[in-house]
């Protein structure tokens, strides 16, 4: 698929983007199922090292090991994105995301993640990134991730601050794709929704218990609402 048609599936209508690193990691085969059988388009990998955000998940060979139609959709939470840009992109990434306040040049990862034409460019703030941060960068991202919860917060969400983002963003670049990740579960996905993004993360919300196709179908009611 073509960044364009990426692109447009995306716009199609308000899309979950569902990690499955909470659901049975001996079977990720019935989760990837699950999610294919039940309109979601995306599966979300949240690739963190233990440096900036305290835990530790997966690597590019578990993304390459599950074999999906799903977009992948890997957001690096790591120190130094670029070095690790080519291995996500082997891996099959479809969208490729990375934290701009650990990146010391943003423009240099941007353009590393751009020279795999299909792949999908995105950044995430954290909540107490300012939209200016990135301004100038804009031209070279596709999708902006505005993270509910920061590395250090705990079970504190920051959702006050994220219309006033998006709509900044949006006004700066009308056809930017907007995402939300961090927080997201039963009772906020009301509100998450009525921002309007394009797409939304969760994982555990899904995968908490034995019904997760019943909690997809409760969240892909609140975003298509």
């Amino acid at each position: 698929m073509t960044r364009a048609e990426k692109i447009d599936l995306i716009r199609s209508r308000p899309q979950l983007s569902v990690a499955t690193l909470s659901a049975d990691m001996g079977n990720q085969n019935a989760a990837l199922q699950t999610l294919k059988e039940n309109d979601v388009n995306l599966l979300h990998f949240d690739v963190m090292d233990g440096n900036i955000w305290p835990n530790i998940t997966v690597g590019s060979p578990f993304v390459a090991g599950l074999k999906t139609d799903l977009l992948k959709d890997v957001h690096l939470l790591i120190n130094k994105p670029k070095q690790h840009i080519d291995s996500f992109a082997k891996a099959g990434a479809d969208l490729i995301s990375f934290s701009v306040e650990y990146t010391a040049h943003i423009d240099d990862t941007l353009s590393r993640i751009s020279t795999h034409e299909d792949i999908l460019r995105g950044v995430s703030l954290n909540p107490g990134t300012s939209p200016s941060f990135i301004k100038n960068h804009l031209d070279q991202i596709d999708y902006v991730l505005l993270l509910g919860v920061g590395p250090y917060s705990g079970k504190e969400l920051f959702l006050d601050d994220i219309p006033a983002k998006i709509k900044t963003l949006l006004e700066w670049k009308p056809e930017l794709l907007i995402c939300i990740d961090g927080g997201v579960n039963k009772t906020t996905i009301p509100e998450i929704a009525a921002m309007k993004p394009h797409f939304v993360v969760s994982g555990s919300a899904i995968f908490n218990n034995e019904n997760p196709v019943e909690n997809l179908a409760f969240f892909n009611n609140a975003i298509s609402a």
